[in-house]
C-alpha cells in the first residue's frame, strides 16, 4: 500500500507538470506504443529480444548486469527482474519497508522478484521512460546482494549429443550432490538448479556434466577442472572453442558479473553448428577453487522461450574457497 500510494503521488505530480512539459517542447505522451519503447531502448544502448502477447509486447533485455524483462502496454509498462534464488518473507517486507518504487515478492516458482511500475495518466516524457528504466536499473545490484545476503552469502525430444556445445578439456572430477545441487571438485563449486526444469543426463566425463530442460530443445553443461586458469582465459578460450566449430560464430554480449561472491564472465555467442543456428548463454570462472564453464543453449529461433529458465540455471552457480 505505501508503496502504491508513493507512486500515485509521483502520478499526480506528473500531471501537473504537463503544462510545463509542453512549454519546454518536450512530447508529452499518455500512450505509448511498442515501437516507441523499442526506439527509446535503442536509444539508450540496449539490445533487446521481443515478444508479443495478446495485449502487451515483452521486451527482454540486459540492464545493470542482468536480464530483465519490459512488459509494454499502450497505458503503462513494467519492468521484472525475476532471480531463481528463494528469499524469506522478512527480507522482502524489509526491502519493501526501505525502498521506494520498486516491490519484492516471491513467485509462483518461489524465486525473488523485483518489479516497478510507470502509468502513463497524465502523460509521461521520453525522459521520464529513460529516468523509470534507469532507476529500477541502479536497484538491481543492492537488490541481487539483499537476496543473497538473505541466504547466507553468498519434454517429448531428448538430447541431441552432437548439438552439444563445444568446450575445453575437462578434468578433477566431482560428484552430483543432492536433489537440485550438483556438487563439484570437492565442494568447493556448486550449481544450484530446478530438478523440476532440468534433468541431469549420464555422461562418461568425470568433469563434464549435461542437462536437458523438460520441454526438450534447451540444454546445460557444466564443466570443472582443478587448474586455475583466469577468469578472463578460460571465457576466451571458450569463445575460441566455438569458433573452431564456426569460424564465423559471433560475440554478442559479453559482460562481467558478480555471481555466487565471485566475478565471472557472461557471454552471449551466435554461432552455426553442424547446419544448425545456436545461441549459447554462459558464466565464466577461473580461480583459486579450479575452474568451471556453465553454459546453457538452445536453437537460435527458441531462446525466447528458455531465457528466463537458462538464467534461473546460470546464476545457481556458488563458489566456496
Amino acid at each position: 500500500m505505501k508503496v502504491r500510494t508513493v507512486a500515485a503521488l509521483l502520478l499526480f505530480g506528473a500531471s501537473l507538470a504537463h503544462a510545463q512539459l509542453s512549454l519546454m517542447g518536450a512530447d508529452v505522451w499518455t500512450e505509448v506504443g511498442p515501437d516507441k519503447v523499442r526506439a527509446i531502448l535503442q536509444e539508450m544502448g540496449f539490445s533487446s529480444t521481443e515478444k508479443v502477447a495478446e495485449k502487451s509486447t515483452f521486451f527482454v533485455f540486459e540492464l545493470a548486469t542482468y536480464k530483465v524483462s519490459l512488459d509494454s502496454h499502450t497505458g503503462f509498462m513494467e519492468l521484472q527482474l525475476a532471480l531463481s534464488d528463494k528469499i524469506p518473507v522478512m527480507a522482502m517486507n524489509e526491502w519493501n519497508r526501505t525502498h521506494r518504487f520498486t516491490r519484492a515478492y516471491m513467485d509462483t516458482d518461489g524465486g525473488a522478484t523485483l518489479e516497478s511500475d510507470l502509468d502513463f495518466t497524465g502523460g509521461v516524457t521520453k525522459g521520464t521512460i529513460q529516468a523509470f528504466i534507469k532507476f529500477f536499473g541502479d536497484a538491481l545490484p543492492s537488490f541481487a546482494k539483499a537476496v543473497l545476503d538473505a541466504n547466507g552469502g553468498g519434454g517429448s525430444n531428448t538430447a541431441r549429443t552432437n548439438d552439444r556445445p563445444p568446450g575445453p578439456g575437462s578434468g578433477g572430477g566431482g560428484q552430483p550432490g543432492g536433489s537440485g545441487v550438483l556438487t563439484i571438485l570437492d565442494g568447493r563449486m556448486s550449481v544450484r538448479y530446478d530438478p523440476a526444469k532440468w534433468k541431469q543426463t549420464p555422461t562418461t566425463d568425470g568433469g563434464r556434466f549435461e542437462f536437458t530442460h523438460v520441454r526438450g530443445d534447451g540444454y546445460a553443461v557444466v564443466i570443472a577442472e582443478r587448474t586455475n586458469i583466469p577468469t578472463d582465459s578460460i571465457a576466451d578460450i571458450a569463445f575460441s572453442n566455438i569458433r573452431k566449430q564456426d569460424p564465423s560464430a559471433r560475440m554478442i554480449v559479453k559482460q562481467k558479473r558478480r555471481v555466487g561472491g565471485v566475478d565471472v564472465w557472461f557471454q552471449t555467442v551466435q554461432a552455426t553448428i553442424k547446419g544448425i543456428p545456436v545461441t549459447y548463454e554462459g558464466y565464466y570462472y577461473g580461480g583459486p577453487a579450479g575452474t568451471i564453464q556453465v553454459l546453457t543453449y538452445t536453437g537460435r529461433n527458441l531462446i525466447g522461450d528458455y531465457d528466463r529458465d537458462f538464467l534461473e540455471f546460470l546464476n545457481g552457480l556458488r563458489v566456496s574457497y
